[in-house]
């Protein structure tokens, strides 16, 4: 059975600091690389000493890492899946860490089997939605690292479930810590420019499993009836080509804004009136805590851990994946009633507030290293 875990005791005294190495595939702009990127900057500088190699390159949140820093390195694309771990084995050893966290699927296969031959004491991984390797030879390898993994976390119940049932992470090892958000970065005393009940925005990495196509048909039915609607897209990504072919051949040139990057996306955020996710699956969306901790209602697919996150009625609405016309009729019914726009954008930040502080969040993540390292003999 999984558990929140829970802040009960003052982390100890000796044997700091900590060393964690986070591996990640890649630093480009997305939710868990967001994560990594907050569980540095806002980590106990006296007690957590980070840093950060990734499988393939870096990426565009690589200057974050630098600004607070941590080192970032890469250990390149080239050669197979066992010349790559053995290539990280063999600086896991000269970095000597006392935790190896992985992030995601194809990190853990390589940070995992690293960790055993680097003799790293603990490895954490946390899992940030439903994503597990595929095939049969792949899968069988990512199952066995879990034996040697302290701890798997999870960012949702959603997730647990993935992991129970189908990577067989035994209940003893598993612990539920959903993401967070920065409430002073990401604020509702932002300055917010007057709702005007027509402007809708919606922030992540232009990538099919976000499924901003659907979003952009949805579009095309809000402005059939309502003409002064706007959609802002904030992101990049593989799909972008396509998207922008789509929403000119909708005749949403007018209507629909790609802005790429942004960071920070506040700006972005203050100007719209309500907050979109249509993605087919999701972990605990950041994008979607950051638009809420900001007083936006959400309108979001209820797919993975958004029913986690979204209470319908009250901050907002979920609605079937893949569906403009459902998506669509739930824009429209928030965007005709200000008084809803208004409720729903204080209740989702007051929900913010209470249950996903990102203070909270990192908190959590470094009892689990000393709580995983009490079980271990640390490495001089």
């Amino acid at each position: 059975m999984t558990k929140d875990s829970k802040t009960t005791a003052p982390l100890s005294v000796s044997a700091f600091p900590i060393r964690v190495v986070h591996i990640v595939t890649t630093l480009k702009f997305g939710g868990l690389e967001k994560v990594v990127l907050d569980l540095v900057r806002h980590r106990n500088r006296e007690r957590i000493d980070a840093r950060v190699i990734c499988l393939d390159s870096s990426g565009v949140l690589a200057q974050g890492f630098a600004d607070v820093g941590v080192p970032v390195e890469t250990i390149g694309t080239d050669g197979p899946v066992p010349r790559r771990v053995l290539k990280l084995a063999r600086r896991l050893k000269e970095l000597k860490p006392d935790v190896v966290h992985t992030h995601n699927p194809q990190a853990q296969l390589h940070g995992a089997w690293a960790a055993l031959l680097g003799r790293v004491p603990v490895v954490v991984h946390t899992k940030h939605g439903r994503g597990s390797l595929e095939g049969r030879a792949l899968g069988a390898l990512s199952r066995l690292a879990t034996t040697w993994t302290s701890c798997v976390v999870t960012v949702s119940e959603d997730a647990a479930q993935v992991a129970r049932e189908i990577d067989h992470v035994p209940a003893e090892r598993l612990r539920v810590i959903r993401n967070g958000v920065d409430l002073e970065r990401f604020g509702a005393s932002q300055e917010r420019k007057p709702r005007i009940g027509a402007r809708a925005i919606t922030v992540g990495r232009l990538d099919p499993v976000k499924d901003q196509a659907t979003l952009l048909r949805a579009a095309r039915l809000v402005v059939a009836q309502v003409p002064a609607f706007q959609l802002d897209i904030v992101g990049d990504g593989p799909s972008r080509p396509e998207l922008e072919a789509l929403s000119g051949a909708l005749g949403l040139n007018g209507s629909v804004h790609f802005l790429g990057y942004r960071d920070p996306v506040t700006t972005a955020l203050a100007e719209a009136d309500i907050f979109v996710l249509s993605s087919v699956s999701e972990g605990v969306s950041i994008a979607l805590l950051e638009a809420m901790a900001m007083g936006l209602p959400v309108v979001a697919t209820d797919v993975g851990g958004n029913r986690e996150v979204v209470v319908p009625g009250e901050t907002g609405w979920l609605v079937p994946a893949s569906s403009p016309e459902s998506l669509a009729a739930a824009m429209m019914k928030l965007l005709s009633d200000a008084s809803a726009l208004e409720r729903m954008g204080l209740a989702a930040r007051r929900r913010v507030e209470a249950h996903f502080n990102l203070r909270h969040v990192v908190d959590q993540y470094e009892h689990l290293y000393n709580e995983c390292l009490g079980r271990s003999t640390r490495v001089s």
